[in-house]
């Protein structure tokens, strides 16, 4: 009883700070896009002879998605009608990923890195997936926004990699980077935060990694990102003039968000909802969560019940995923069961709710702002 009145109290206090609609606005952004993570099923059994991953680990099934990932994704969200149009999507993408060749050819001296678009030909995806994306996108059913340039610890991991330790090389050599190591500090290991830093001299290459992750995701996509979502869900304020000045206008945070303190550690900062920056950028909240190739998942009724409250104090309902629950490049049937769980949801929303909105995250921000100005 404790538990769950502790529960509904969170539930209720997170929603009351930040603007207010009389909407119900439903927004989807899934982070991960663009990213390989998994190359390949025969990759990750190489791994797992060497216990190099774990296997009860969900993210064993990420990795670049499929056309018959694509297509039956876009089939789910025209499949649930709200009131004005069909569910909608934000992929938040990471628009690079490293160049292991060059990285190689280096020595392991230099960094290097690809457009996602160039790994999804090199992974024999080809243009037909990339037509999918910008089929979604001409829909108005797949709207990306950017998530960063890559989702990797990039100068860690190439200093690790120097260091010539062998299990992270025979992961490179495989292409893979995600190998926890004992000596590293909880919030790199796996070398997945991209703006995790012990160092202040390290921060000139992330202010350049945000610049150079817009010009990329505005020439891949024909317009620049309005939102950014942190990889990992670290980031630190001295970035948000950088990212202000490329255009972005709406970063995602948490309540209490993890910072490095520049020294290998990380300390916590308080975020309001909706407090604007000096530089212009807006903070925001996801309210609620959708993952169903969780462990810990229950079904969707955890899911309908934060987007309740999110409508009963009039916010929009902003769903976190990923798109580990949708991919079936490694086993066909993660894919399957994340989509069926998708369908169930948004067709569960629509019942509930028939004057439910779907909305991409940026046409969410500009609708909520402009109407509140």
């Amino acid at each position: 009883m404790l538990n769950k009145l502790k529960e509904n109290i969170i539930l209720n206090l997170k929603n009351i700070p930040g603007k207010s609609t009389p909407a119900k606005i439903v927004v989807i952004e899934c982070d991960d896009w663009g990213g390989i993570r998994t190359p390949s099923r025969e990759v990750y059994d190489k791994l797992a002879a060497r216990n190099l991953v774990d296997i009860n680990c969900r993210y064993r099934n990420d990795t670049l998605s499929t056309s018959e990932d694509m297509e039956q994704l876009f089939h789910v969200l025209e499949s649930a009608r709200g009131k004005n149009n069909c569910a909608v999507m934000t992929p938040v993408v990471n628009v690079a990923n490293p160049d292991f060749t060059k990285i190689r050819d280096s020595g392991f001296s230099e960094y290097h890195y690809e457009k996602f678009t160039d790994t999804l030909k090199r992974y024999g995806r080809g243009p037909e997936v990339f037509a999918l994306w910008k089929k979604g996108i001409q829909k108005g059913i797949f709207i990306p926004e950017l998530h960063g340039r890559e989702h990797v610890t990039v100068q860690l991991w190439m200093n690790k990699l120097r260091e010539g330790n062998e299990k992270l090389r025979f992961a490179f050599e495989n292409e893979f980077i995600s190998i926890d190591l004992p000596e590293i500090k909880t919030a790199a290991n796996g070398f997945r935060a991209e703006f995790y830093f012990d160092s202040p001299d390290q921060t000139p290459f992330l202010e350049r990694s945000v610049s150079e992750g817009v010009d990329l995701f505005s020439g891949i996509f024909g317009y620049n990102p309005e939102v950014f979502v942190p990889s990992n869900a670290i980031f630190h304020p001295v970035f948000e003039k950088t990212l202000a000045n490329s255009g972005v206008k709406y970063l995602n945070v948490g309540h209490i968000n993890l910072i490095p303190d520049e020294k290998g550690g990380l300390k916590k900062k308080y975020y309001r909802n909706g407090k604007q920056t000096k530089s212009g950028l807006r903070y925001y909240i996801r309210n609620c969560a959708f993952e169903p190739t969780d462990p810990k998942y229950r079904g969707i009724e955890s899911t309908l019940k934060q987007v309740k409250a999110s409508f009963r104090w009039g916010k929009p309902a902003i769903i976190s995923t990923h798109r580990v629950n949708f991919s079936g490049g490694i086993d066909p049937y993660n894919r399957e069961y994340g989509l069926s769980e998708l369908k169930l949801l948004l067709l569960s929303i629509v019942k509930n709710w028939p004057d439910a909105e779907f909305m991409s995250s940026s046409a969410m921000f500009n609708f909520l702002w402009s109407k509140q100005k």
